[in-house]
């Protein structure tokens, strides 16, 4: 095991996820094909950020790296694990709550949306369709690094919007793909996506991604159709506070 830098860990680190999502990275350590990523959990002007980890690699690296790490007094306050990890987290990592989800990715250009998907600048109207079908959602209008949102309507009314983030090397990430259930079953959904991906693509490296729960399976089956593939399934959540 080694530390490194985030200069080191985004030069040397071949893994995608640390390449193209930003982490608020402060540091990380390495051993073989594993890693663990410190970043930053917390407001700017709240307290003093509390440390979150990524962990990353093949659970044959992975598990003996998190416990040299626990066994040396280094804790989260937040953490994200390869759910094939998961049973190996050290007992002070252990989450209080945790959700499941897959981090997918795409390199290929996604169809020609079979419907006509614009711009939506209101935020308004955007706001109604995610306090309608998606109000957990991670984008709203003002969400920090959003590009655009874009929309479908359907007799005047928007039915659908979801957001393009800009990540910091450039890379387009789906957030807060939603369809009103009134318009559910027509493939909105899939045409939405789709023009997302083709703007994502366009610029940067070339490369779009996204998150999605494990058991949305509708939204899984569309995003593999349109060329996305599972990179890490990941359990995510925060550590139990320690008793005082």
């Amino acid at each position: 095991m080694r530390e490194v830098g985030v200069d080191e860990l985004l030069a040397t680190s071949r893994d995608p996820f640390v390449r193209h999502h930003p982490l608020g990275s402060r540091r990380g350590w390495v051993s073989r094909a594993a890693t663990v990523v410190e970043g930053t959990g917390g407001r700017p002007t709240g307290p003093p950020p509390a440390p979150v980890f990524t962990c990353l690699g093949p659970a044959t690296d992975l598990d003996p790296l998190m416990a040299h790490l626990a066994d040396a007094g280094v804790r989260p306050s937040r953490l994200t694990v390869e759910t094939a990890s998961y049973a190996a987290v050290p007992p002070a990592w252990r989450h209080a709550d945790h959700h499941r989800w897959h981090w997918m990715i795409s390199r290929s250009s996604a169809p020609v949306p079979p419907v006509e998907v614009v711009e939506v600048e209101d935020p308004a109207e955007i706001d109604a369709v995610l306090d309608a079908a998606n109000p957990g959602s991670f984008a709203r209008p003002g969400t920090p690094g959003v590009e655009c949102w874009m929309g479908i309507r359907d007799a005047g009314s928007t039915v659908a919007v979801g957001a393009l983030v800009r990540q910091p090397d450039g890379t387009g990430h789906l957030r807060g793909v939603t369809v009103l259930p009134g318009s559910a079953g027509r493939g909105l959904g899939s045409a939405l996506s789709a023009a997302l991906t083709r703007r994502a693509l366009a610029r940067g490296p070339g490369v779009a991604t996204l998150g999605v729960y494990v058991d949305n399976a509708p939204a899984i089956a569309i995003y593999r159709r349109l060329g996305y593939r599972v990179a890490h399934t990941f359990a995510s959540g925060p550590v139990t506070p320690t008793a005082s």
